[in-house]
């Protein structure tokens, strides 16, 4: 398997939504965020799609040594030196005063005092939001540990080792006793004298609901003053099975006071919870605060910035039978809970937010001068008991004043306009919905009309898929499911190309290796040798001496070629659009399925350095056709692509990623209702509404609030799949 195309196509097929909920280390978060910030695609159906992006988690685990390359706590002469490391903290509080940033060197200093072995890596800045810097250390090209701090104060904020620690067994972690023996000497290295202030309270085994991190024994401390606990002021060391630190973790003055302010409308999140987790994340920390015994309880949070603003909430379950015990409040009950929360947490600006869907409680959308707001929506949902399970809101919300009037939108007949010359038809060979006139056992084809090739319309959309900008008139396009841009590009020129008769067959190793002599000039014999099987398709793989994917796909059952691949000839990119795309074209009509008459363009990727979503070289991907009329599968993404080298200009990768390979007839386009019929009928289910978006087509916050025409049904087809048949003129909805 070519892990670095498999990582691409998980990246292409997921969401934002699916990024959140789904664990990565930090190193590849980072290329993972910047590379599908171009294809966010939000459901509108609430389900937040792990999906394929699951299958990145598996790659991207960062292994550590399993001996430990912690050495031990300092003692005797050692700690009396790393004592000293107040002075550090000395210094950073006179730089956080004469209002100089302190460095990632300075901030890590005492860290590199308490553990030695620190010494010996180097520091990456990945990213600074909101004040707080979120640092790799390096060994080597290794990523070993994450550091958060405070580049005014310098203070530590998080320090945690990386990689996979879910398969330790917990019976190895060392006892409480010997636990808390390590911890108390790294305190007393890492804070000197500040260390005296807080109190041991409880020693507990914890493991991250995702099992990435842990298990350590999480040793917790609280910090006092004149006998009393200070309101959240928490700090945890977690000792892993060598008795070596995994994890630090402390609440900083600003946590502490937003917490304290929480606490009236989350009583669960009581000063009494101890602090189990902490890390930085996009734009701002995430926590885990609780107790893993029987007599406590956990919850999760993830706060902007540094305490300006709560963006989600969870209490979380330990087993099936507390989650059991949780029962979700319904109808009015839920309302009334909901409607409370949202009064002692937000104040008078929970008069803002109107519920979404007034027969569905948990989903509320704020509204500025009557229109909404999209984007900036707060889900909650509560329990029977009137807890808070979860709670989860947009916490980059803008300034009243930032809104634009009203009165500079087009008129809706103007925006009609717009939406009228951009009706186009589309193919769906096995489409989501049944058409009424053709029952029967299988999913016919339908010809449909459609502002958005790109995209399956949906009732209530969000402007992210396609929207017309009220301040011009003029339809703008988002990239479409996995990165498709066939409205993007607005080209409607069909290309005709003379298939083949059959598919070209490969049934052994052999065969893949005269294939790859015969089409690349490829001899593999001295590369590594793998097989490998998985949803139907088979792949004999080769991996060059630079450990580079050269291979033949093939559809297990009959041998049929449909896709094979091999290495750029070097990194340069000199070969332009047109030479590429002609050699694209000429190359395509060899392994398309029999039976393909005509293509057209759908995407195009353009050439660069390698990332988790490109292979850095000329991409063109392509449609079927039909008497220039696109044709697509259930789902909106490309039948086939064909790959160039940036430096030669030879084709270099085939892929068809159709799930289907036969051809299904389609219906005739001669007898179809007229464009000005369909856009009464679409209109009839989907008016546009003038709306307020905070976002741009590619999920990026806007510098202020936009002011745009969006497709808009009642509450009942909110979020249900509609398709306009052009035959028939009806609409139908699923």
């Amino acid at each position: 398997m070519d892990v670095d195309k498999q990582i691409r196509e998980a990246v292409r097929n997921g969401s934002q939504e699916s990024l959140e909920e789904v664990r990565f280390t930090k190193e590849m978060e980072l290329r993972i965020r910047g590379a599908i910030a171009q294809s966010k695609h939000k459901n509108r159906n609430r389900i937040f799609m792990a999906g394929s992006l699951a299958a990145c988690l598996a790659v991207t685990a960062v292994g550590m040594h399993q001996q430990g390359w912690f050495s031990q706590m300092p003692s005797g002469k050692n700690l009396a030196s790393a004592v000293a490391t107040t002075g550090t903290d000395k210094k950073n509080t006179e730089a956080k005063q004469n209002g100089v940033k302190v460095s990632a060197e300075e901030a890590i200093l005492p860290l590199k005092k308490a553990i030695p072995a620190l010494s010996n890596m180097t520091i990456r800045v990945d990213r600074t939001s909101h004040g707080i810097s979120d640092l790799m250390l390096l060994e080597g090209d290794n990523a070993r540990a994450n550091v958060a701090y405070d580049i005014q104060t310098g203070q530590i904020e998080s320090f945690t080792i990386n990689g996979d620690r879910g398969e330790q067994k917990e019976e190895k972690l060392p006892s409480a006793k010997t636990a808390e023996k390590a911890a108390n000497a790294f305190l007393q290295a890492f804070l000197g004298e500040g260390s005296q202030s807080y109190q041991h309270v409880e020693t507990q085994i914890y493991t991250d609901e995702y099992k990435v991190k842990g298990p350590w024994m999480s040793v917790n401390y609280q910090r006092m003053e004149n006998g009393q606990p200070v309101p959240f002021d928490v700090l945890s060391v977690g000792i892993d099975e060598r008795e070596q630190v995994a994890f630090f973790g402390r609440l900083n003055k600003s946590e502490q006071a937003f917490f304290t302010k929480l606490t009236d409308a989350m009583p669960d999140l009581s000063p009494s919870l101890l602090l189990l987790d902490k890390e930085k994340n996009h734009d701002g920390m995430s926590f885990i605060l609780g107790k893993t015994n029987k007599e406590g309880h956990q919850v999760s949070l993830v706060i902007y910035g540094n305490g300006q603003a709560l963006e989600s909430y969870r209490l979380l379950n330990r087993d099936e039978k507390e989650a059991a015990s949780r029962k979700e409040a319904e109808g009015e009950k839920a309302l009334q809970q909901e409607r409370q929360f949202l009064n002692k947490l937000l104040g008078a600006d929970s008069d803002n937010y109107r519920l979404l869907d007034a027969n569905d409680p948990g989903l509320y959308l704020r509204y500025h001068n009557e229109l909404p707001v999209l984007s900036d929506e707060i889900s909650i949902i509560t329990t029977d008991s009137g807890h808070v399970q979860s709670f989860r809101m947009e916490p980059e919300t803008f300034e009243p004043s930032q809104y634009p009037d009203v009165s500079t939108a087009v008129s809706e007949e103007e925006a009609i306009k717009e939406l009228s010359e951009h009706m186009k038809l589309r193919y769906v060979q096995n489409p989501r919905i049944r058409p009424e006139s053709r029952q029967g056992e299988k999913w016919q084809p339908i010809l449909e009309y459609t502002p958005a090739v790109s995209f399956m319309q949906r009732g209530r959309e969000d402007g992210t898929e396609w929207h017309i900008d009220a301040t011009n008139g003029k339809i703008v396009y988002g990239t479409g499911d996995n990165g498709l841009a066939y409205d993007q590009l607005n080209t409607k020129e069909a290309h005709p190309i003379e298939s083949p008769k059959e598919y070209v067959k490969v049934r052994s190793k052999d065969e893949a290796k005269a294939l790859l002599q015969a089409e690349f000039g490829i001899q593999v014999d001295d590369s590594t040798y793998r097989e490998s099987n998985r949803d139907g398709r088979k792949e004999y793989v080769w991996n060059d001496k630079n450990d580079k994917y050269i291979g033949v796909e093939v559809l297990a059952e009959t041998g049929s070629v449909v896709g094979l691949g091999s290495p750029r000839s070097d990194t340069a990119v000199t070969v332009k659009r047109e030479q590429a795309e002609e050699a694209a074209l000429a190359f395509l009509p060899k392994y398309v399925d029999p039976g393909i008459k005509e293509v057209q363009l759908a995407q195009v990727i353009q050439p660069g350095e390698a990332n988790p979503v490109s292979s850095g070289e000329w991409e063109f991907r392509y449609l079927m056709s039909k008497d220039g009329i696109p044709v697509q599968d259930r789902g909106q993404k490309a039948a086939y692509s064909v790959t160039v080298d940036p430096s030669s200009g030879k084709v270099t990768k085939f892929e068809n990623y159709r799930e289907t390979h036969e051809l299904v007839e389609l219906p005739a386009s001669d007898e179809i209702v007229s464009k000005d019929k369909a856009v009464e009928a679409y209109l009839r289910v989907m008016p546009l509404k003038l709306v307020y978006l905070m976002k741009d087509v590619d999920g990026q916050k806007l510098a202020q609030p936009k002011l745009a025409y969006v497709p808009w049904s009642d509450e009942k087809l909110a979020g249900k799949y509609i398709t306009l048949d052009a035959v028939t003129g009806k609409i139908i909805t699923k």
